[in-house]
């Protein structure tokens, strides 16, 4: 798994690319603060109307997922009670944070936005609660592309790559039936022409003056009408004018294949010589975090992220930009 890190110090709400956000509400605060006043002015109020009602008034531990309605660019807005402010301690941020990371693990977000400062305050240091934060996340996606939930790149690489085998399976099998087609055919043409030359022969003797017993005539009456019907099947695959052609099941198809080949002097290419399809990678999952603050809060992240770039024994796997 790959963490992609943004620092933004514009709103979640104008940006492009999110799946969700994470708001915090704190108990006392009245009326919302930060990234969940933003939120409600899109939603025209729907939040603070969520607390004016008490279904949601930022107790501690309270979780609330609200559906966006295509208000906002992201589609899954968190919020988070934190209880009240004179209450928060270091445990309880770090509790949070664990909390939030597994949430958006869970839903299965691989693009999301939260402002670090609204969770932790000045109980920890910024730095440390990123760290805290991303590491959350990487304990929490899991390692296989494809689980639950899965990873949408993969799933469309996965689904690609079939498709690319099944039409590798389907030409192949054209192939053969081609082939088969193609050897049936040069069978038919050999008895053919082997039949014509029995029949030149027999010409030539009548013509001296030979004539044949009764058996070799009744004889080659047989090989005359076996000719016959030997070339009656290519007689009737020609098209006739003003008639409509038949429609044509897979063995036609094969032997128009064939035909076709046979016209040319070559057989089929060998079932055997088809190439296997070239199959792209599954994508590493990748999840891209959208640190959004004021310039104070965002500097220390930038810098501790910038110090441990450098050290090859990091457990994360992080990109970051701005």
């Amino acid at each position: 798994m790959k963490l992609q890190v943004t620092f933004e110090t514009d709103s979640p709400s104008r940006l492009e690319g999110l799946e969700g956000a994470v708001a915090i509400v704190y108990q006392d605060d009245r009326p919302l603060r930060g990234l969940a006043v933003r939120a409600d002015w899109r939603l025209n109020g729907f939040l603070s109307r969520l607390v004016v009602e008490e279904r949601f008034q930022g107790e501690p531990d309270e979780w609330l997922l609200v559906h966006t309605q295509g208000r906002l660019p992201y589609t899954h807005l968190f919020l988070v009670g934190m209880g009240r402010r004179g209450d928060h301690t270091e445990g309880r941020a770090r509790r949070t944070l664990e909390t939030v990371a597994g949430k958006v693990a869970l839903a299965g977000l691989h693009a999301l936005a939260i402002n670090l400062s609204e969770v932790v305050g000045d109980t920890m240091p910024m730095d440390d609660a990123m760290f805290l934060f991303l590491e959350g996340l990487s304990k929490n996606y899991p390692d296989d592309d494809l689980s639950d939930p899965p990873y949408r790149p993969a799933l469309d690489a996965k689904q690609r790559n079939e498709e690319r085998l099944q039409a590798f399976r389907d030409r192949r099998q054209e192939l053969v039936r081609a082939r088969e087609e193609w050897d049936r055919v040069q069978e038919d043409a050999a008895d053919s022409q082997e039949l014509d030359d029995e029949v030149g022969e027999e010409t030539l003797l009548d013509e001296a003056g030979d004539l044949p017993s009764a058996q070799e005539a009744d004889s080659g009456s047989d090989s005359l009408r076996q000719a016959s019907g030997a070339t009656e099947e290519q007689r009737s695959r020609r098209p006739v004018a003003g008639a409509l052609p038949p429609e044509l099941d897979d063995s036609h198809v094969a032997a128009q294949a064939s035909d076709m080949h046979a016209e040319e002097g070559d057989s089929p290419p060998d079932p055997g010589s088809l190439a296997e399809p070239e199959l792209e990678p599954a994508p590493e999952r990748t999840v891209h975090v959208v640190l959004v603050g004021d310039a104070e809060s965002l500097s220390p992240m930038r810098k501790a992220l910038r110090e441990s770039g450098g050290d090859a024994s990091a457990s994360l796997a992080v990109e970051w930009s701005r």
